[in-house]
């Protein structure tokens, strides 16, 4: 098969979560399995293609749009940063498949990637689970409220999900929250794991921390409230105050979705400092995928303390290496650790039963070597990314079937009746539209914006600045006195018309350069 994998996320440039990781093994997954790939991904600072042992890697830049979508970023930030993102991701797959058709595409829910693949239907589609933003909506995770913005981010990946010939899901406790969402059978969602690369990830190999003569607890993710980090941290003192021969590594980057938008690392240290744990905690920040296996080696005991998620890769990693997990019943999770036998599972959000998982471990060097020994035979069995991969071809088999029989219906209709190559100028036209009439209506209807908006002309373009102002002075001043329109002086009506058609030139060249 010819495989492109659509993801904003792909190691290193853009490796930011687990959406990176999961694209990375699959690739890497299907590549072992003589598949080609090709990834589309975001750049980190321009566009570039590159080859990654034998997967060539396409990153764009966000599409650039004519209006930049000023009114947009005003109104729907988020939401603007999602077409910008699909978009750019759209029309490079829509390049690549015009001149080597793919046999599937393969794509994200999240932050709705796939929508225009989904909406043109040019190929079978498989789009993977891994939190929508209906999710985020619903629990109101990181701080993320009904608004319309978010809103009509959930609704584009709610289009994506109903149009894709496949969904698939890492974990059973999603399939059931997007299948009760989007009103499908759950049996719509096939369950396929996230895999590991169980050769890299092993308990044999270099430690990226020194041996120590104390035990160490190792946590691996963002320093958010969702990934659980304020109740280890609250766990600590009481961990401390059974077992003090005790050192905790966090690893992840700060953010700040603390009360208030404030850094969750600052209050986390200052929690710390009041307990008097200040030593007992290393805090490092986010480690490359490359990187991470030594540093689950350097640990005794891996936590993952989510309040929520789908099937966080930490675990898997850390299973991988050997290391016993003490994750929590929330979320996905719960699948991938076998309670008493590769780690221990813990009720969410329990301070008292994370503080007391981590003494049990610490306290009873046979139950951490059980517990070691089982992890990395799971990890192996279960999530191997060869395995995942077989797994992943068999949905996409699935999804050309279905998308046949789709085409072959008299009755089956796509929500896109021209060429697929069109639909990137479509729909930057429809993008660019929108933002015009959005800006359009705060132009008349706010004086602070037309100060705004002239300010901005001012600084980027001095000239065309002054003759605007010539023009729309002159003709305040000639209306003043009773002089029509009609019987505008010459030079006035020449040089207003000279100011349209240089901005129409200017206009036109940007949109022909783009969707040539």
């Amino acid at each position: 098969m010819r495989i492109c994998l659509i993801s904003r996320e792909y190691p290193p440039d853009t490796g930011f979560g687990g959406i990176a990781t999961f694209t990375k093994h699959l690739a890497h997954g299907l590549r072992n399995l003589g598949h080609e790939v090709v990834v589309v991904a975001l750049a980190k600072d321009r566009a570039t293609v590159a080859e990654d042992h034998g997967i060539m890697v396409h990153r764009v830049e966000p599409y650039p749009f004519v209006s930049k979508l000023a009114a947009l970023s005003m109104c729907i930030p988020y939401s603007k940063y999602v077409l910008f993102c699909c978009t750019a991701l759209w029309d490079k797959f829509a390049q690549l498949h015009a001149i080597e058709p793919f046999d599937v595409v393969d794509t994200p829910e999240l932050l709705a990637e796939g929508i225009i693949p989904a909406v043109t239907q040019v190929v079978p589609q498989v789009i993977r689970l891994y939190t929508p933003h209906s999710k985020f909506i619903a629990e109101k995770l990181h701080n993320v409220v009904p608004s319309f913005d978010h809103q009509f981010v959930a609704m584009l990946e709610r289009i994506a999900m109903l149009q894709a010939d496949v969904l698939t899901s890492p974990s059973n406790d999603l399939a059931q929250f997007v299948a009760g969402d989007l009103g499908l059978p759950v049996e719509r969602i096939q369950i396929v794991r996230n895999p590991i690369d169980t050769s890299i990830f092993t308990p044999e190999g270099e430690q990226a921390l020194s041996k120590s003569d104390k035990l160490r607890i190792v946590f691996v993710g963002r320093l958010e409230g969702r990934k659980g980090i304020t109740y280890l941290v609250e766990a600590i003192p009481l961990v401390v105050a059974e077992y003090p021969n005790v050192e905790f590594v966090i690893i992840g980057d700060d953010t700040t979705t603390g009360e208030g938008m404030t850094s969750v690392l600052a209050s986390l240290k200052k929690s710390l400092n009041a307990s008097n744990c200040t030593k007992h905690v290393t805090f490092i920040d986010r480690i490359s995928l490359d990187e991470l296996p030594n540093y689950y080696r350097s640990a005794d005991i891996s936590v993952v303390p989510s309040v929520y998620d789908n099937s966080p890769y930490t675990c898997l990693e850390a299973m991988a290496c050997g290391k016993p997990v003490i994750g929590t019943d929330a979320g996905g999770t719960k699948e991938y650790i076998e309670h008493g036998v590769s780690g221990l599972i813990i009720p969410a959000c329990d301070t008292n039963a994370l503080a007391q998982a981590c003494i049990e471990l610490l306290s009873n060097s046979a139950e951490r070597k059980r517990l070691s020994n089982g992890a990395r035979e799971r990890a192996v069995r279960h999530f191997d990314r060869t395995e995942i991969a077989r797994q992943t071809v068999a949905c996409y088999d699935l999804a050309a079937k279905l998308f046949n029989e789709r085409k072959a219906s008299a009755a089956a209709r796509s929500l896109y009746h021209h060429d697929f190559k069109r639909a990137t100028a479509d729909a930057a036209t429809l993008i660019d539209s929108f933002d015009k009439a959005i800006y359009d209506l705060l132009f008349q209807r706010s004086y602070r914006f037309r100060i705004a908006h002239w300010w901005r002309i001012l600084k980027a373009r001095p000239k065309l600045f002054s003759a605007k102002l010539v023009t729309k002075i002159s003709k305040g001043a000639l209306r003043l006195i009773g002089t029509k329109e009609d019987r505008m002086p010459t030079f006035l009506k020449n040089l207003d018309t000279e100011i349209d058609t240089k901005d129409k030139e200017r206009l036109g060249g940007k949109l022909a350069g783009k969707h040539e």
